[in-house]
């Protein structure tokens, strides 16, 4: 008997290799058996003399013989460490067993020489993992569908699908940051080699190269740990690899060897990685291999000796005591009767516990002499089993989280699973949940639905039965539900067939009856106007061409109003106040028309009655009157009470097929006219009214081509010092060549700003004038100021650039330019007054043009960044004559003073308008006095040769 370093006798090392449960092998470089122990007969029906000298490459499952030479490969390449591998071998009685190999590559050590294997039987096992994997597999659709860490990588190792728990690792907040980006950029970069040889091997290899443990780097900077597992997946038709991702924390137990030991057997022994125990008939440790006395957390040397079952097998695994009469290992050792056991743990020093499967083989059979116990950790397979366990228990968790009532049929249409939400509606709605619960033929109920929701139930269970049958992909519909409250619900319906073997189909209704109110209430506000509630343009629109399709013999009749000087009441009172005058107007409109007639708003203060089933035109004029009188009532606002006036077009249907946009235009048309002729009046559209219009259209189209063949020009009216006549500045003034079809330039101006063309135009005299300008020169060599018009309609943002990009052009001084408005383009624009700020900022003068002819109050004028304030000419007319009166121009004056504004006189025509306006402290002017408007050439002329004009006519 050989003695252990603590003088107890130790069990020979051949006995304890014949005893072992698991089959302990010995090859050479080629792969021929050197040594087998007694399980070889138990776990192949091959005697351990007739597998040596072979290789038992033969009994090898021919699928399985690829992936047995790769692992050999990797394990002559690899010599460290121990390699795990599993294969099916041929037993002798014909059937295969699912055997597990733990080998070690001794070839390179110069004790052994040899390769090391050793094998057990884990048939069960794989039956019970595949039992497992099916499982799984039923519930996939529900997985993939939960928050499960799934990733899909491509042979680019570009991320083609996140799902949201995976997307929830990386921290950042849209999927869009993270699919198409390489992996490898959330990999720590030290981890990053170990990641791409395992994506490698499933995506090139096609093989599963088991779990690994990488640092990602989350967006926030933080590293986490993760257990990632690629598979070999098919994604779009190419190779792909499928990857779950998991927290982790499992650490991989490494096995030391032990170096002191000289025997062969005994390094065979310490070399295997499964947990090897001696035990004499005491109980007491004879031999304990490094694996064993790694999982225990032993110390190998202290041990021997010491009775066993205190050690690691002294509780169950709730804790309570394991008497030692109950041990089978203890028993094996006493009695000779061998045990297999699983489903027990062992203690490790430490006080945890350690999950195992293990055997007890008595020595021998006739005398106890005994035992050997070998054993492994099984953590992973119980973990395995937990974690499946709690993934069905999640499953459910997340079926039951969710909002829409879901639920899932068989193929038959039986129902086997439903979600909380799901009862929760049938108890709310029935009371009871039986009637459409778990075991419930789906199918049956819509068959047997009656009233009025038969008809969808009908549709419901035809779209079930093709998804059913493979003949469709998905099913979607929207379907309405009455609860007992009487209330209606809307539910979108989805339906969508299971990918497990098993068949069937998800079936989920999600609430939107929200979505429903709101699509109605959407509908409404796109018909309706918001502030009145009356029908809007489109609307209007629909109603006068149905009536113009079906109409007989009587009339259909189009009024078209617009208030008075309503722009007046938001400029004064607000826009508040004029909200409230236009319900009111809305109002009295819907009380003096028929209730078959539509009343509707089309924009601002315009609004549109349509009536029908005239018996003769005048009743369309009577309306019109009885209109004029109602608007004519007085407003009644906050504190105050106003009296507002109304203009009315009216358009008659004459036409044999009138169109009904036309029809529209047409009575708008006559509705300027009717404000042409003095307003709070009605107009027909006539042939007066056609003229007139036409007039104006051939008027625009001649501006038009003026403008599109360049046939515009720019001239210049001298702007004088008034005290000597003296030239000081200069207006530019739009001209054209040729043509006489307009017949002034404020006509051209209206004309322009109703067509769209001001703002060309507009650019035209900004750019011409200050090019030309830059040329008139004085004597002294400076530049000529420069006045130059701007419409309402360019007082906006990109004006501040025009002006910048023409003064720059032309090289022409900002300090040199002064931009006129009058008050209606300042008032009537909103955010006027902040682009003549950011203009006054670069030096650009602003002056308002006839000023006290428009909108303006003190107080806004107050308000305005102003330099320069012009009289209109009107006010200078006055200056002449009998009835010759300067009180507004002295208000005026006194005004621009306190103000600190520069004064110029507009259309001096008389010397003494001149002397009055001297008097007054008007120092500069403007006007035929002086000079009418000239070209760029003759003002270039009179500035270079002298600052003084002829003398005043």
């Amino acid at each position: 008997m050989e003695q252990d370093l603590a003088g107890v006798p130790a069990i020979p090392s051949e006995t304890l290799l014949q005893c072992s449960s698991d089959l302990l092998t010995v090859h050479d470089g080629d792969g021929n058996v050197l040594y087998a122990n007694a399980a070889c007969e138990r776990l192949l029906g091959v005697p351990p003399e007739l597998a040596v000298g072979s290789t038992l490459f033969r009994l090898v499952h021919p699928q399985d013989r690829a992936a047995l030479i790769a692992a050999l490969v990797e394990l002559r390449d690899h010599p460290d460490g121990v390699h795990v591998f599993r294969i099916r071998a041929m037993h002798r009685d014909g059937t295969y067993r699912h055997l597990e190999s733990l080998a070690r590559n001794g070839l390179d050590d110069p004790a052994l020489r040899c390769v090391l294997l050793s094998t057990r039987d884990v048939t069960d096992r794989a039956g019970t993992e595949l039992a497992l994997r099916g499982s799984e597999a039923r519930h996939r659709q529900l997985v993939e569908q939960a928050p499960i860490g799934l990733v899909v990588v491509d042979q680019l190792g570009l991320l083609r699908f996140v799902n949201p728990a995976a997307h929830a690792l990386t921290g950042l907040p849209g999927l869009d940051d993270v699919l198409t980006r390489r992996v490898a950029d959330f990999v720590h970069p030290a981890d990053r080699e170990l990641c791409e040889r395992q994506l490698q091997l499933a995506l090139v290899d096609r093989t599963s190269p088991g779990s690994s443990e990488y640092r990602l780097l989350r967006d926030d900077g933080l590293p986490i740990v993760v257990s990632a597992a690629p598979l070999p997946y098919d994604w779009e038709g190419g190779a792909a690899a499928l990857v779950m991702l998991q927290d982790v924390t499992l650490l991989r137990q490494v096995q030391d060897e032990r170096n002191g030991a000289t025997e062969r057997l005994r390094r065979i022994l310490e070399a295997t990685a499964e947990g090897i125990i001696g035990l004499d008939t005491e109980g007491a440790l004879t031999f304990i291999n490094p694996a064993a006395a790694t999982m225990l957390g032993l110390d190998a040397e202290q041990v021997l000796g010491r009775p066993a079952h205190p050690l690691y097998h002294h509780s169950r695994a709730d804790g309570t005591p394991y008497p030692q009469l109950d041990c089978p290992c203890l028993d094996a050792a006493r009695h000779g009767r061998p045990a297999s056991v699983t489903g027990e743990v062992f203690w490790r020093s430490d006080g945890t516990s350690v999950p195992v499967e293990y055997r007890a083989t008595p020595l021998r059979t006739d005398k106890p002499s005994g035992a050997v116990l070998t054993f492994h950790d099984i953590s992973e397979r119980v973990q395995t089993r937990e974690r499946l366990a709690g993934l069905a228990g999640f499953q459910r968790a997340v079926l039951d989280s969710l909002p829409a009532l879901t639920a899932v049929v068989d193929r038959t249409g039986r129902i086997i699973a439903v979600n909380a939400a799901w009862n929760r509606h049938l108890l709310e709605r029935a009371g009871r949940t039986e009637d459409c619960g778990v075991g419930v033929d789906f199918l049956a109920v819509c068959d047997q639905t009656i009233g009025p929701a038969r008809a969808e139930a009908t549709s419901v269970a035809a779209g079930l039965r093709s998804l059913l049958a493979g003949q469709a992909t998905e099913f979607q519909h929207d379907v309405a539900c009455e609860v007992p409250s009487g209330e209606t619900l809307f539910f979108s319906l989805q339906m969508t067939p299971l990918s497990t073997p098993e068949g069937g189909v998800v079936i989920s209704y999600t609430d939107i009856t929200r979505r429903k109110t709101l699509e109605v209430a959407a509908a409404h506000r796109a018909t309706h106007d918001v502030l009145t509630g009356l029908p809007n343009r489109t609307l209007l629109l629909e109603r006068l061409e149905h009536a113009l399709a079906h109409r007989g013999p009587p009339s259909v009749a189009v009024l078209f109003l617009d208030l008075d000087d309503f722009k007046l009441v938001n400029d004064g009172y607000g826009h508040d106040a004029g909200d409230t005058v236009l319900r009111e107007f809305a109002a009295r409109l819907r009380q003096h028309v028929r209730p078959s007639d539509t009343v509707a708003r089309l924009a601002g203060d315009e609004f549109v009655v349509l009536t029908e089933d005239l018996p003769h035109p005048t009743e369309a004029y009577l309306l019109a009157d009885r209109l004029i009188a109602a608007i004519a009532e007085p407003f009644h606002l906050a504190g105050t009470t106003i009296t507002l006036g109304v203009s009315i077009g009216i358009a008659l249907a004459s036409d044999p097929r009138p169109e009904a946009g036309g029809l529209l235009r047409a009575a708008d048309q006559a509705m300027f006219d009717a404000k042409a002729r003095g307003r709070n009046r009605f107009a027909v559209y006539d042939a007066t009214v056609r003229g007139r219009n036409h007039e104006r259209l051939e008027q625009a189209m001649a501006l038009r081509r003026l403008v599109e063949r360049d046939l515009l020009l720019v001239h210049y009216q001298p702007v004088v010092d008034l005290r000597d006549g003296h030239l000081v500045g200069s207006e530019a003034l739009l001209r054209w060549r040729g043509g006489h079809q307009l017949p002034d330039t404020a006509t051209a101006i209206a004309l322009a700003e109703e067509v769209g063309l001001i703002g060309r135009i507009g650019r035209f005299v900004l750019g011409e004038a200050t090019t030309q300008a830059a040329t008139f020169r004085t004597l002294d060599g400076s530049v000529l100021p420069l006045a130059v018009n701007l419409a309402p309609q360019q007082l906006d943002r990109s004006l501040v650039g025009q002006v910048e990009q023409a003064a720059d052009s032309a090289h022409f001084p900002l300090a040199g330019l002064t931009l006129e408005l009058t008050e209606r383009s300042v008032m009537s624009e909103p955010g006027s007054i902040d682009v003549l700020r950011s203009l006054r900022a670069l030096g650009v003068r602003i002056a308002l043009d006839d000023f006290g002819v428009g909108y303006s109050s003190l107080a806004s004028l107050r308000d305005l960044p102003l330099d320069v304030l012009k009289i209109d000419a009107g006010f200078v007319r006055g200056l002449s004559g009998p009835n010759a009166d300067d009180r507004l121009i002295r208000a005026i004056i006194q005004l621009a003073q306190a103000l600190g504004l520069e004064i110029v006189a507009e259309g001096i025509e008389r010397p003494d308008q001149r002397d009055r306006l001297l008097a007054l402290g008007v120092e500069r002017g403007q006007g035929f006095l002086y000079a009418s408007a000239r070209t760029a050439a003759a003002l270039r002329a009179q500035a270079a040769g002298s600052r003084d004009l002829p003398p005043p006519r």
